[in-house]
């Protein structure tokens, strides 16, 4: 187990909360299944408070904020940061060109 929490900690998978978006209706707090969320009583915002409880690839949270305001990273870090926990990336990988 501690080997798996050593690997977590080296991938960057958590959700951002943007502030100003925020509903603070508490919809992260109800869908989020691995309790990364916490409501702040100071602020009265919710906050990730255990970032590393999130299970990188999930985007529950994500799908449940009507408002918008969680951010989790994108496909192109996730294959980035995979690739750089297998040894794979010796040089960094440019980002995916627009269409």
């Amino acid at each position: 187990m501690a080997l798996l929490y050593h690997l977590r900690e080296k991938f960057p998978w958590f959700p951002i909360i943007d502030a100003g978006t925020c509903r603070t209706d508490l919809q992260c707090l109800n869908f989020c299944p691995h309790d990364v969320f916490e409501w702040d009583i100071k602020t009265g915002r919710p906050v990730v408070a255990h970032p590393l409880r999130c299970l990188p690839g999930c985007q529950i949270c994500v799908e449940g904020c009507t408002s918008g305001a969680i951010s989790l990273p994108t496909k192109h870090e996730f294959q980035v940061t995979l690739k750089r926990l297998r040894g794979g990336a010796s040089r960094p990988v440019p980002p995916p060109q627009s269409l």
